[in-house]
């Protein structure tokens, strides 16, 4: 697997835009802002409405541009943003493995997620602060019964430690790929770099 940056002007394979969605204060922005700009730090003001993120990749010789938008978690934006869902590609939802109310909010956002987004669209679950291992309140076979039951992807993440950080975004690029692939009824070479760039407004979801 070869993971690389981009630079700016590069023609690319595939053009994702994902949307982060969890409730206040979980760590959305942390985990974005340590993989766009391999940044971290705990004096992050709340993410009011939304804030966008790109990063570019190489995945297995296929060059992907990730569109990633960090959509407040404040009851009060939560329809107003309805448009980020319906576009969306993909979602991650999060929940931090410290709060048990998070985890318990969970249905409240995959609910949203099945409303608003286009009929299909692939989620990752993403269990952050795994750093605070003595402090967690959600055990993990909790998490694997809800994963299971939802049918879901789950990655569990550190913005502190930098743990599976790259790996979630990169497993959720994987993912991408292949519900295209299966969408279009083909199989595609991955390795093929002459393949059209698929992106929001004509891939649907």
């Amino acid at each position: 697997m070869m993971i690389t940056n981009y630079k700016i002007g590069v023609d690319f394979d595939f053009v994702f835009n994902m949307s982060i969605v969890g409730d206040h204060g979980v760590g959305k922005t942390t985990i974005l802002q340590r993989f766009a700009q391999n940044t971290f730090s705990t004096d992050n003001v709340a993410t009011i409405g939304y804030d966008v993120k790109i990063r570019t990749l190489e995945i297995d010789s296929t060059r992907c541009k990730l569109v990633i938008s960090d959509l407040g978690g404040q009851d009060s934006f939560k329809y107003a943003l309805s448009s980020f869902y319906r576009n969306a590609n993909g979602i991650v939802i999060c929940f931090d493995i410290v709060n048990l109310e998070s985890f318990r909010n969970l249905n409240n956002w995959l609910e949203n997620v099945q409303r608003l987004c286009r009929e299909q669209t692939p989620i990752l679950l993403v269990g952050t602060k795994s750093d605070l291992k003595l402090r967690r309140k959600i055990s993990h076979d909790m998490i694997e019964a809800y994963v299971a039951k939802n049918n879901l992807s789950y990655v569990e993440t550190s913005s502190k430690t930098n743990e599976n950080v790259e790996e979630c975004f990169v497993h959720f690029a994987r993912i991408l790929m292949a519900h295209i692939h299966q969408k279009d009824g083909s199989i595609i070479d991955l390795n093929n770099r002459q393949k059209t760039v698929t992106n929001l407004e004509t891939s649907g979801c």
